[in-house]
C-alpha cells in the first residue's frame, strides 16, 4: 500500500459508471460534467481493471459499447490491474473491516494502492481506511467534489 496520498487523485467505483451510462439524469448529468474536468485534466481519475468485469455483466450489447469507450478508449482513466499486492493487502482489509464483499474491498484497496485520497461510489457499506475519504455519489457531493478540483 502506499502511505502518500494525492489530493488529486480520484477513484471511481464501478457503480459510478453504471450510474453514468444507465442512471437518472441528474446524477448522469454530474458525472459527466465531472468526466469533463477529467478530460481538461488528464491522470487523476482512476479505477481498477475489476470496474470493466462488474459493468459489462449486465449490461445491453450498446451499453457496454458505451462503457468500454468511456472506461477504456477515452483514455480519461488510469485503469490498474488487480495485483498480488492488492489482493494481499484486501484481505488484510476485510479482515480488519469486516465482511466487505471481495469486490468492494479490492476497490478500496486499489484507491489505496494508487495513492488515491478520495473514493466515489454509491456504496453506503463501504468502510474507509485512515488517509481515504469516501464520498457518496450523489448529484450534489459531485457538484462539490467538482469545485473542490477545479
Amino acid at each position: 500500500m502506499s502511505a502518500a496520498l494525492d489530493p488529486s487523485r480520484v477513484y471511481l467505483d464501478s457503480n459510478v459508471f453504471i450510474y453514468a451510462v444507465e442512471g437518472q439524469t441528474e446524477i448522469s448529468e454530474a458525472l459527466r460534467a465531472l468526466f469533463d474536468l477529467f478530460r481538461r485534466r488528464r491522470g487523476f481519475a482512476v479505477t481498477s481493471e475489476l470496474t470493466i468485469a462488474e459493468v459489462l455483466a449486465k449490461a445491453t450489447p450498446t451499453q457496454q459499447r458505451d462503457y468500454i469507450d468511456l472506461i477504456v478508449e477515452s483514455d480519461l482513466f488510469d485503469l490498474c490491474p488487480v495485483t498480488r499486492g492488492i489482493l494481499v493487502a484486501t484481505a488484510s482489509y476485510r479482515q480488519a473491516f469486516g465482511m466487505v464483499k471481495l469486490a468492494d474491498a479490492i476497490h478500496v484497496m486499489t484507491a489505496v494502492h494508487t495513492s488515491c485520497n478520495t473514493m466515489l461510489s454509491a456504496d453506503r457499506r463501504l468502510k474507509a481506511p485512515e488517509g481515504l475519504r469516501l464520498i457518496d455519489s450523489t448529484r450534489e457531493n459531485v457538484s462539490r467534489l467538482i469545485h473542490e478540483l477545479t
